[in-house]
């Protein structure tokens, strides 16, 4: 199942919308994200029902500012982090087949 977004509310201060095909934790980690930039007011990720796929996310940006331009610069940031993490991951994952390869050889 792909990615689906629908736009619930569009205003220059708030944005909401609904997500399917997204895991919670994307979602949350964006939520994070968000809430760490100054000009967000406030930054929420809801399960709408267990039983249903479908995530709301809400964004409020304190006045003056343009809800999404702060959206876009949280995925940008978001996805700086993304590729940080995959980076060490590789550079972890590396290391322990290097050091598994050892104990390997040293048995």
């Amino acid at each position: 199942m792909g990615i689906r977004i629908r736009i619930i509310e569009k205003e220059t201060s708030s944005l909401v919308f609904e997500a399917e095909g997204v895991d919670f934790s994307v979602l949350d980690s964006l939520q994070e994200t968000l809430n760490e930039m100054e000009e967000v007011e406030y930054s929420g990720t809801t399960l709408l029902h267990p039983l249903h796929p479908s995530l709301r996310f809400v964004l409020r940006v304190k006045p003056g500012h343009n809800a999404q331009d702060i959206l876009l610069r949280g995925l940008e940031r978001l996805q700086g982090v993304a590729e940080t993490l995959h980076a060490l991951i590789e550079r972890l994952n590396e290391q322990v087949r290097k050091a598994s390869e050892t104990t390997q050889t040293a048995s």
